[in-house]
Parts: C-alpha cells; sequence; structure tokens
C-alpha cells in the first residue's frame, strides 16, 4: 500500500506522526515541564516535511537496511541536531538543561527515523553494503579528497558570516565589516574558535554530500533540489516550524532565508567539487 500513489503521501505523514511522537515522548523523559510547552501539531507537521524530504533519497537508493539506517540517521544528525549544535556555539546560544534536553530528544528521534524510514519507505532492492561505503571511501581517501573537504569548510565560514552580516536585518552595525566585527565579537567564543567551527560544521556537510553522492546518482541539478532540500528541513526550516511559537515572525524570517541561501549555496558547492559523471 506504501508504494501506491496514496502511499507517497501516507509514508511521509506516518512518519510525521512517528517522529512528534517520539519527540515529545524522549523529551517527556529528559524534561517533563518542557514537553508540556510544546504544540504536538507543529511537531507533526515539521515530522512531515521531515518525511517528504527524506522519500526522494530513501526510496531511489539500493541499501541494504544497516547502511540505509546508518546513512539515514547520519544525514538527519549532521543535517539536523549535530549540526546546528555548531551554530548554536557560534551565536553563544545558552546550553541549559533545557537546551540538552532538546538535543538528546532530537538525536534519539534522528535513530527511530532512521529505523522508521526504512520500514515505511523500502527501497525495491537491497545492494549497498557498509563494506561496500567504506572500501570505496578508503578508495577515494587521498589528499586531493582532503583538500576539497577543506575547501568547503573554507566556503562555509564565509557563507555564514558573509550572509549574516549582508542580509540580517536585525543587526544593529550599518556597515558590512562592522557586522562580521559585531558576530565577531559575540560571546563566549573568541573569533578564532568561531571560525574553526564554522569550518568543522562545512566539513561534516562535504562529508555528507560526499558520502551521498556515491549512491544518489544524478545530474547536478537534481542532487541540487533533493540534497539541498533535504538539508534545508533538517536544519532550517523543520527547527523553526517545530519551534514556531517561541520565535519572533520577523527574526525567523530572516534566519529561514539567510539559512535558505546559505544551506543549497554551500551544497551546491560540495556537489560540484565532489560530482560524479553519469553513465
Amino acid at each position: 500500500m506504501l508504494q501506491t500513489s496514496l502511499g507517497k503521501y501516507l509514508a511521509p505523514t506516518s512518519m510525521g506522526a512517528g517522529y512528534a511522537i517520539a519527540k515529545v515522548l524522549l523529551l517527556r523523559w529528559f524534561d517533563a515541564e518542557l514537553a508540556l510547552l510544546q504544540d504536538f501539531t507543529m511537531q507533526f507537521m515539521a515530522g512531515v516535511l521531515i518525511g517528504f524530504s527524506l522519500r526522494p533519497v530513501v526510496r531511489v537508493i539500493y541499501w541494504k537496511p544497516c547502511t540505509g539506517f546508518m546513512m539515514i540517521s547520519l544525514t538527519m544528525l549532521v543535517f539536523g541536531s549535530s549540526g546546528n549544535l555548531l551554530l548554536h556555539y557560534i551565536w553563544g546560544t545558552p546550553m541549559d538543561p533545557g537546551y540538552w534536553a532538546v538535543f538528546k530528544a532530537e538525536s534519539l528521534t534522528a535513530l527511530i527515523i532512521g529505523a522508521l524510514a526504512l520500514v515505511l519507505l523500502p527501497p525495491p532492492q537491497h545492494n549497498i553494503s557498509i563494506g561496500w561505503i567504506f572500501r570505496r571511501v578508503r578508495n577515494e581517501m587521498n589528499s586531493l579528497l582532503l583538500g576539497k573537504l577543506l575547501i568547503c569548510g573554507g566556503f562555509q565560514v564565509i557563507l555564514f558570516f558573509g550572509l549574516q552580516a549582508w542580509l540580517d536585518d536585525t543587526m544593529i552595525a550599518v556597515g558590512f565589516s562592522e557586522r562580521i566585527q559585531e558576530m565577531m565579537a559575540l560571546p563566549p567564543l573568541d573569533f578564532q574558535d568561531k571560525i574553526l567551527i564554522a569550518g568543522i560544521h562545512g566539513v561534516l556537510t562535504a562529508i555528507l554530500v560526499w558520502l551521498l553522492s556515491m549512491v544518489f546518482l544524478r545530474s547536478f541539478f537534481e542532487q541540487l533540489v533533493v540534497i539541498g532540500s533535504l538539508a534545508f528541513v533538517l536544519g532550517i526550516f523543520a527547527p523553526a516550524f517545530a519551534n514556531f511559537q517561541q520565535i519572533e515572525p520577523l527574526l525567523l524570517v530572516d534566519q529561514i532565508f539567510i539559512g535558505l541561501c546559505r544551506t543549497f549555496a554551500l551544497i551546491g558547492f560540495a556537489i560540484w567539487m565532489f560530482r560524479r559523471p553519469l553513465e
């Protein structure tokens, strides 16, 4: 049934329900008071968005169950909670017990969705094993690849601070250079640590794009649309959607637009760096 035209909508919707239930229950386990503040409907809608963004990737890659679970979970962690953790360090987001409760709930939910996606969106064949992935990684690992990863990290630094200074109208400073200085001066990290963390985020994103490009063989624009949308939904849109009532509307619009530009620019650059010719 999940493979019929109705199943195209039923499977992501079911994943949305699974995402919302898992996240709220886990959050209730870690922080019962914080769980009461969550809007289940918004969590459900965020899960549906994640389900629809995962579907174009999960359904067309013929990986074995263990490989699929590893890759889907890794995708959700790098593009989602773990990647956002690095960016929150740059912004100086308070790391109070409530923040860590949400982080742990989202990270464990990513593992649950990794398993649920393989049940609701099973690939028609199971050919790609974890061993195959590791052999390809070992064969392709060289100094050129490491250089490309570092270039992607540097590009993320430019994108993160450049786009934020250029497009963020909520900043106090007026000039571009003054806005850069304002961001660099934000506590608690100094500017070297912020640059390093932004670079690490870019490298991790590039590594995941490299891994996905091994198995998701499509044209550049199709890869950009599918992987870029997945990264944007997991890292920017779904978290904003889930916390819609807790964020000021103008700030929400600014951050979503800046995140959209930054995500697609970085993903597009990484795809271009690691693209493979279609056979």
